[in-house]
Parts: structure tokens; C-alpha cells; sequence
């Protein structure tokens, strides 16, 4: 199974952590983010991101996504659990369904993002036999 489109962020805020430990140039910092998704998946995201940024303005990011969407003609709901990165001004993330309500199949597919311009990203997804 596989499937593709495009998400557009429509929020993002994000705050830097208090820390008694202090980054040279750097920070932490943590992003609640929604999300609107089109194409094979169709439906609205959010997601908390944890970040550290070095000082030149680079990113690794981590986080888990609730997705509320439509699949074929069946409402689901999917947990996508992110690993990425924000470099020179693109963010990609590599991603797996970690849950997914009703239909458990979907459930270790993996997919990717990498964004493009004015908050819109395309995304691919996975499920292998």
C-alpha cells in the first residue's frame, strides 16, 4: 500500500525551553504544529515537535503526529512518530505509523516529508508486505 500528497502547515508555534544547561549559540526548543493533509490522505494533523538548533540556525527535530483523516472511504486515525532535520532553510523528516485506529494494518508503514515553499511539504508513505 502506498500513498502520497501534500500537507500545508496552518500553525505553528513554538517556544524555547527553560534549561539549566546552556548551548553554545544553540537552543531548544519545543513546536506545536498543525497540519492540513491532501491527496491519498485527506484530513487535519497535529504534532509536537522537541528541536535543538545550533548556532548558525540548523535543526534536529523528533515528535509524534495525530492524524485525523479519511482512508478510502473510512475515518481514521493515524500516530506517525518523526525523526528530521531543518537544513539551510528545508525540513525532511523520516516517519512510521506507530498506531492507527481502526485498521491496525497500517501500522509500521514508513514514509517521508520534505517541504518546499510557503509552508507546504509532500509527503510519500509505505506499508511493505
Amino acid at each position: 500500500m502506498k500513498w502520497q500528497g501534500e500537507f500545508q502547515i496552518a500553525d505553528w508555534q513554538e517556544q524555547t525551553r527553560e534549561s539549566n544547561v546552556v548551548l553554545t549559540g544553540g537552543k531548544l526548543t519545543t513546536a506545536i504544529v498543525k497540519q492540513v493533509y491532501q491527496g491519498d490522505i485527506k484530513g487535519a494533523g497535529e504534532l509536537q515537535y522537541s528541536m535543538v538548533y545550533d548556532g548558525e540556525g540548523n535543526a534536529l527535530f523528533s515528535g509524534i503526529e495525530l492524524i485525523q483523516t479519511e482512508l478510502g472511504a473510512q475515518n481514521h486515525i493515524l500516530v506517525l512518530s518523526h525523526k528530521g532535520k531543518f537544513s539551510q532553510g528545508v525540513a525532511s523528516s523520516e516517519f512510521e505509523v506507530v498506531a492507527c485506529e481502526p485498521d491496525h494494518s497500517i501500522v509500521g508503514a514508513q514514509g517521508q516529508f520534505t517541504s518546499g515553499e510557503g509552508g507546504k511539504a509532500e509527503y510519500y508513505l509505505e506499508k511493505r508486505s
